[in-house]
């Protein structure tokens, strides 16, 4: 079976990150709309997600428990109700994808029948076009058609790696919060070249290109970042300002997640 033909997928959430599932597996990920269903409680954005995917959409999260994959796309804090709302609707045993930030996979685990596979995803924008890094780690009942099942899920948005679910926290401060660190240098870039007289095209050729060029290079030698600079005469920027922002950034990420991990939880938790 290619990708997520006929399977029967449910999403609990459907705001800027469940859009981004929905448009991705519809038009990249061998998704049927028909196949599918998007609980959102906010009616504007319920209008537009049922307009633009032309997919069935709900108000109730039992009309989406019946699927074969349900994908949790909500804040942290209304898991546990939205859960008890479904676990006794889960009789068939789908497997649970949960995109929350700060629920280990044993807490979620805990919260639905024995035996319910649960997977934790770190999700990204740039799955949008197939091309995300989105980590994962596999609860113990994730195995055999339910792992397939996740693993063909991972494959429609791009790249994962699996990872012990204590890590997650940072992971998702370097991957999922990423893309807000190189966003404003790519909108900066592309700005000053229009400034300076390239077509608003050709300004965003030369940025991605550039972004894409550079990443590429760091992946593919086996020099520090720092060393690699020496490739390159002019340095108009203060590469330690940089270094400090983007590390702060980074550190602020990983301390809100693992705050917010021991606020649901009630106690200390790892990061």
């Amino acid at each position: 079976m290619d990708g997520m033909t006929r399977v029967r997928i449910g999403l609990i959430g459907a705001g800027a990150i469940g859009g981004v599932v929905i448009e991705r597996l519809l038009n990249g990920g061998g998704a049927r709309s028909d196949d599918m269903v998007a609980c959102e409680v906010r009616d504007a954005r319920r209008e537009e997600i049922a307009q633009r995917y032309r997919v069935r959409t709900t108000t109730d999260p039992t009309d989406v428990s019946a699927s074969d994959l349900v994908v949790i796309a909500i804040p942290p804090p209304e898991v546990a109700k939205t859960l008890a709302a479904i676990r006794d609707h889960l009789s068939h045993r789908p497997t649970i994808v949960s995109f929350a930030a700060a629920m280990p996979v044993a807490a979620i685990e805990a919260m639905l029948p024995r035996g319910t596979p649960v997977a934790r995803i770190n999700p990204m924008s740039p799955s949008l076009v197939g091309e995300g890094f989105n980590p994962v780690t596999y609860g113990s009942s994730v195995i055999g058609p339910a792992r397939n099942l996740v693993d063909r899920f991972l494959t429609a948005l791009g790249k994962t790696v699996e990872i012990d679910d204590d890590k997650m926290n940072i992971y998702t401060a370097l991957t999922a919060v990423g893309p807000t660190y190189f966003l404003p240098v790519l909108d900066a870039m592309i700005a000053a070249g229009v400034e300076a007289g390239l077509s608003r095209e050709a300004a965003v050729a030369a940025a991605v290109e550039t972004a894409h060029g550079t990443a590429a290079l760091v992946s593919q030698r086996s020099e520090s970042p720092e060393m690699l600079k020496l490739y390159t005469g002019l340095r108009p920027l203060k590469d330690e300002e940089v270094r400090d922002l983007v590390r702060r950034a980074i550190n602020d990420a990983n301390t809100r997640m693992t705050t917010l991990q021991q606020k649901l939880a009630g106690g200390p938790a790892a990061g």
